[in-house]
């Protein structure tokens, strides 16, 4: 796996409101300032969106010299995983873990997924939605790679990002973590600025990159922030 040094700043395409078709095109409009390309899996369950990840990871794995940046918002990941053999991160979120009636993490289940990620070869992400408190993620930070701050209620592509969520990139900074912190929501070439100096530095962008007149630009704005 690549080396990753605190302060870079990494770009991860989400095709999820891409044309299947165009995904290809797109990627090459970027011209290698892209450095991930995101794969929203959602279930209808966790989230109130269904997205045939599988299809999505498979289609395009075959297609794209690049590193595969999976986000599972589903409420089993577990049983998900072997779908996504080849990725480079794969991310599941805290909110799975937590006991609802004890408001307790299931530490036992927390490593039984995070074991199986590194066993095929990928990176470990912990997601956390708007409104859960970051002190979840306290006893985490020293397990994982990655941590992704959800800057809009995950489920749907095209959401303007919550001014409030910037708060929670600063706090995970504040807790010790010195690893992959990336942030996905609403980001745009205006916003960017604002994410990366909370603390941010990996950028998953969709509807403001791919739908852009012109997607190596609004690429090179977001890195050049």
């Amino acid at each position: 796996m690549e080396e990753f040094k605190y302060g870079d700043i990494k770009l991860s395409g989400s095709i999820l409101n891409v044309n299947p078709l165009e995904v290809h095109s797109k990627i090459i409009e970027a011209d290698g300032l892209l450095d991930y390309i995101h794969i929203d899996v959602m279930d209808g369950l966790f989230v109130p969106n269904r997205t045939n990840g599988i299809k999505m990871f498979k289609d395009n794995i075959r297609l794209e010299n690049k590193p595969f940046d999976v986000h599972l918002m589903v409420e089993d990941p577990l049983r998900e995983l072997s779908n996504y053999i080849g990725a480079s991160i794969i991310t599941f979120h805290i909110e799975t873990l937590i006991n609802s009636k004890t408001m307790q993490l299931d530490m036992d289940q927390f490593y039984d997924i995070s074991r199986e990620i590194k066993r095929m070869g990928a990176k470990v992400g912990i997601a956390i939605k708007p409104n859960t408190t970051v002190s979840f993620l306290r006893n985490l930070l020293n397990k994982v790679d990655l941590v992704l701050v959800m800057t809009v209620e995950p489920g749907f592509g095209g959401q303007k990002l919550i001014e409030s969520t910037l708060n929670k990139i600063e706090k995970v900074r504040e807790m010790g973590f010195e690893g992959m912190l990336e942030v996905d929501g609403g980001i745009t070439p205006e916003n960017a600025l604002s994410v990366i100096q909370k603390g941010a530095n990996v950028i998953v962008a969709g509807t403001s990159l791919f739908g852009a007149d012109d997607v190596y630009d609004a690429a090179w704005t977001i890195k050049q922030k």
